[in-house]
Formats: C-alpha cells, structure tokens, sequence
C-alpha cells in the first residue's frame, strides 16, 4: 500500500471538505480558498477574453464558477487517489481481478455520486468501509452544493429585478431625480428610494453569504446592478450636494449607506480613472432650487474615493453606467 497516494488523497478529500463547509455554512465568512481562489481567476480570464459588455465569457462565469467550486471533482480525484493506494483495494466482480487505473477512477466517481454500480466492488472490511466513508461524503458534498446554489439563483433574479426597477426610474441621474419630481414634492421618489435601499442592503449581505453572486453578469445594462447602482447613487450625490429642497436627508442618507454597504461586501477598491463629472446644469435648467457650482464641486470633491470605488464597481463588468443596449447577434 502506497501511504503517499493515500495521503495525498485524504488532502484532497479534507480540502473539498473544508472549501464546501466554508463556502456554503459559515455565511458570515467570505468563500471557502479553493471557492475564493477558482472564482477570482476565472473571473479575471472572461474579463480579458471579453471584448463587449455583452460577451459570453462575462455572462457565463457566474454559472462557470457555481460548477467549478462545488468541489465534486476534487472529492472525486480525492476518493480516487485513496483506492489507487493499493494495487488490490477495487476487484472487478465476479472474476476477482485486480481493477486498473481507470476503473479505479471510474469506481471512486460512482460511489462519489452515488450511482450504486456494482460492475466493481471494494476488497476487504477496511475498502468496504471507506467506499461507505466516500458514499456519504458525497451526498454530504451534493446536498451543501444544491442548497447553496438555489438561494444563489434567487439572488441573481432578485439582483437583476433591482437593476430593472433603478432603470425604470431614470437612465441617467438627472432624469431619474426629474422623474421622481412632480413640481410640489418628493413623495413618490422618497418612497421608491427607501424600497431600493432596503433591497440593496439585502443584497449586501448576500454577497457576503454567496461571494459567487459577484460572478455573475447580466448581457443587458438595465439588469446589471453594478451599472445601475452608478446611477442610483449619483443622483442621490446630486440631491445630497446640491439640492436645497430635495427629499429628505434621511432617506438619501439610507440610499448611501446602502450602497457603501454593498461595496464593502463585494471588496471593490477604488478606481485608478476619475468617473464621469457630475454637473446640475439640467436640473438647474429644468428649475430646481440649487447651490451654486463652486459650492456643489467642493462638496464633490470630498466623495472622490467612493465615486471611485463606486465607478470601478460598474465598469468591473465593462459595462459603463450610461451604457445602452447593444447589437447582440455576434457576441465574442
């Protein structure tokens, strides 16, 4: 018996465990290593191969990171270096003959996935308890995985749900304030903005539960919350530096909190490019009562860091916040 290959073995098996444990129990924790590690780099590889917002390697990762980090595969190699530590521990039944490589390989994965073949068969009380020890691994491994991914698929609707709802409001920070301003108040948009901050929140905190939702990526710029949250939170830096009689501050201030939360969750650092200038000049236009530009361009100043962060959020999924769809018959 190969002690080496055992070991090596029971290494991979221990590290799907804890990876899967990490990932999908401690939600108050960031991903499992292997989880983290699999999911920064795939995601980095779509990001150079993409040349559009809408190209397949960016919608794909998401669903591509889920599979890679389910850990299935590495409990599979695991379980197959263990029964491959000794040349007799798998025989093919009923002839007896010791199983080679590949059926080796091919009897870890069907005890793994509980496929119950019994074209090969476990050699003595001590592989018959181990091939017991790995069926149960991996339906442990199975269930974790499909419990995690349906709350993370859910995630992903509700996220896009929140992009569509901040769109329907305004493409651009002026026009969402102008359409949330009836002349005599704030009512309504007050209202829509403290839906949208409570909703932002949630999803906050599920991208810390489920790190893997920063993997996903919509082929449409009115459902991808990154490039919409540019906007929401411009307009709300509008309101906030240069109304005089904007909605309440409260809520406003509940909105900015919202947002900060998400970027703290997600672990955006700040951009190196300076996003796109804010100006009031169409809201000055369309009437509203305004602080002058010097006044509303030193109060901007002080947010430079979390417009950057803010920016380099959005412009992560190469989709620019006022960004329109494209032609998306020949996506690379």
């Amino acid at each position: 018996m190969s002690v080496l290959i055992a070991a090596a073995g029971a290494i991979l098996i221990g590290l799907a465990a804890l990876d899967a444990i990490t990932t999908t129990l401690a939600a108050s924790t960031a991903a499992g290593p292997l989880t983290s590690r699999l999911g920064r780099w795939w995601w980095r590889a779509a990001h150079r191969l993409a040349r559009r917002p809408d190209s397949r390697w960016l919608t794909s990762a998401g669903p591509a990171v889920a599979v890679l980090t389910l850990g299935t595969w590495l409990l599979w190699a695991g379980w197959t270096l263990v029964f491959s530590a000794s040349p007799e521990a798998v025989l093919q039944d009923p002839e007896g003959v010791p199983a080679d490589g590949w059926a080796r390989a091919y009897f870890a994965g069907f005890s793994v996935f509980t496929l119950g073949v019994g074209d090969y068969v476990p050699n003595g009380p001590v592989w018959q308890l181990l091939t017991v020890v790995a069926v149960v691994s991996g339906l442990a491994l199975t269930t974790m995985a499909i419990t995690y991914l349906v709350p993370v698929v859910s995630a992903v609707t509700q996220r896009r749900q929140q992009a569509s709802s901040i769109a329907g409001l305004g493409t651009t920070p002026p026009t969402l304030i102008l359409n949330g301003w009836n002349h005599r108040g704030w009512n309504y948009l007050e209202h829509r903005l403290a839906q949208l901050a409570d909703a932002i929140t949630l999803t906050a905190e599920r991208h810390r539960a489920y790190p893997i939702l920063h993997y996903f990526h919509s082929a449409e710029p009115e459902q991808e919350l990154r490039a919409q949250l540019a906007v929401l939170d411009d307009a709300v830096t509008l309101l906030q530096l240069g109304s005089r009689d904007g909605p309440h501050p409260a809520v406003l201030a509940e909105v900015r909190q919202a947002v900060e939360l998400l970027l703290e969750r997600a672990g955006t650092p700040a951009h190196g490019t300076p996003p796109p200038p804010l100006t009031l000049t169409p809201l000055r236009a369309a009437g509203l009562a305004l602080v002058d530009e010097h006044t509303f361009a030193r109060r901007l100043a002080e947010l430079d860091e979390h417009r950057r962060r803010l920016y380099g959020f959005a412009v992560e999924t190469k989709w620019e916040p006022d960004d329109t769809p494209a032609d998306t018959s020949d996506r690379p």
